[in-house]
């Protein structure tokens, strides 16, 4: 499929956006189209009243994707700081809230590291309470637990792996909550 380009459209280029938009007189007034990357169909559509109101919509769209291809680089580029040594863990849970710890056994590189499920000791707050604090056991790793390689995401923090409920962020060395259901 390709891109409808208008005709006697004057053609912008937005690089630091990720953005083309071709602007034009349309039936409703002074007009623009503005695709995204390699896009076929417009991210951006817009008429206006006026020239003038059509390069500001244009400039506060463009400011916009600006922002959000800034933040993707920044995402794609972030170094996560972290040590050989360091716990990580996860939160996550649906009705309860479960908290798994990792230690991080290798430094792949400043955006990614490899690390490994570890075990941990849970202790209720009252029995039956079915709520209560955990903390990891260093060097104690899970029963069948395999490294796995993370990107990381920002500062002390690495992305979901395959077999991870959601990030993983550095643990500040104090208990986590947990609750359990039935």
């Amino acid at each position: 499929m390709t891109r409808h380009i208008p005709a006697n459209a004057e053609t912008r280029e937005f690089p630091n956006a990720a953005v083309v938009a071709y602007c034009f007189q349309s039936g409703n007034g002074p007009a623009f189209l503005a695709y995204k990357g390699r896009q076929s169909k417009p991210a951006q559509r817009m008429a206006c009243g006026s020239v003038e109101r059509r390069d500001e919509q244009l400039a506060e769209y463009v400011k916009r994707e600006t922002a959000r291809e800034s933040a993707k680089r920044e995402r794609h580029q972030a170094a996560h700081g972290l040590e050989v040594g360091d716990i990580l863990f996860s939160t996550w849970g649906y009705e309860q809230t479960n908290v798994t710890f990792y230690q991080l056994t290798r430094v792949v590189s400043g955006r990614s590291a490899t690390v490994r499920q570890i075990e941990a000791d849970t202790i209720e707050n009252k029995p039956g309470s079915m709520t209560g604090t955990t903390t990891p056991r260093p060097g104690e790793f899970a029963a069948g637990s395999k490294d796995e390689t993370r990107r990381a995401t920002g500062w002390q923090t690495l992305g979901a792996g395959k077999s991870s409920h959601g990030g993983l962020d550095k643990w500040d060395g104090r208990p986590r909550n947990v609750t359990s259901y039935g």
